[in-house]
């Protein structure tokens, strides 16, 4: 009999011994691809700030402006153990052509004929097109000047189709032609407006997440070219285009960002 409890006990010891360095191995791994970053910002939706992968860990008002800090996830490095959210109320919504999301255009409907978007699946199709219009490419140059009328509020920028045509773009212009292509080829798809906050610098920055109907709303950088984006990409608005989004760069108030833990 006490040779059994001395053998039970054993295993037992074992197997803890076992889920603590799981677990360990677990917390370094979250660790790893996480970084908590703070900023104060007027211009945010909680429901997006607060969307996974980001997570909104804290909140303080300071009169028209709010500290927000926020985990983020680095999703290109460690795709295969992020969770994404499944939420698709109103997904249909993500389909629509609207004035900068203009894909019944002979120019946008050219490039996603001349790509064969049209025989992909999601995952497939989203991949092509970052391999294809990423800024590496020289497909879409990027133009300082029209970053600084965008930042300054005078313009949202160019619809996908004018960007196809002058070559030229930002951010979000990068972001207008993949959701374009990807709305074009009945693929759900949002544009996203938020901050690259890095150990060097600070920016505004927009990209886009495409839905598959196994994982999610997938985060992608078109300027770039990620699949998945990295934990620097901080999610403030989202939406159809930017022009609804709730953006006015001419009013905003944005500093005081730092990495936490890094």
């Amino acid at each position: 009999m006490k040779k059994h409890v001395i053998i039970f006990t054993s295993i037992f010891i074992i197997i803890i011994s076992l889920f603590l360095i799981i677990k360990k191995i677990d917390i370094y791994h979250e660790k790893k691809y996480t970084v908590d970053i703070q900023l104060d910002t007027n211009q945010f939706d909680l429901s997006v700030v607060d969307c996974i992968p980001q997570k909104l860990i804290d909140i303080k008002d300071f009169g028209t402006v709010s500290r927000l800090t926020i985990r983020c996830k680095n999703s290109f490095d460690d795709f295969s153990k992020t969770k994404f959210s499944k939420e698709n109320k109103d997904i249909e919504k993500y389909l629509q052509e609207t004035e900068y999301i203009d894909f019944h255009n002979s120019v946008v409907m050219d490039l996603s004929r001349k790509l064969n978007l049209n025989e992909l699946p999601p995952m497939d199709c989203a991949k092509t097109i970052l391999q294809n219009i990423n800024q590496s490419t020289h497909l879409i140059v990027y133009d300082p000047e029209l970053a600084l009328q965008i930042s300054s509020g005078i313009t949202y920028g160019y619809p996908a189709s004018e960007v196809l045509k002058r070559s030229k773009g930002t951010c979000g212009e990068f972001a207008n032609v993949f959701v374009a292509l990807m709305r074009l080829n009945n693929i759900p798809c949002k544009y996203i407006q938020g901050y690259m906050i890095t150990p060097y610098g600070q920016s505004l920055h927009a990209w886009a997440e495409f839905y598959d109907e196994n994982i999610g709303w997938i985060p992608v950088d078109p300027q770039v070219g990620m699949f998945g984006v990295s934990q620097y990409h901080v999610k403030m608005l989202e939406g159809v285009d930017f022009s609804v989004i709730g953006a006015d760069f001419s009013s905003l108030k944005f500093g005081n960002s730092k990495i936490i833990n890094n």
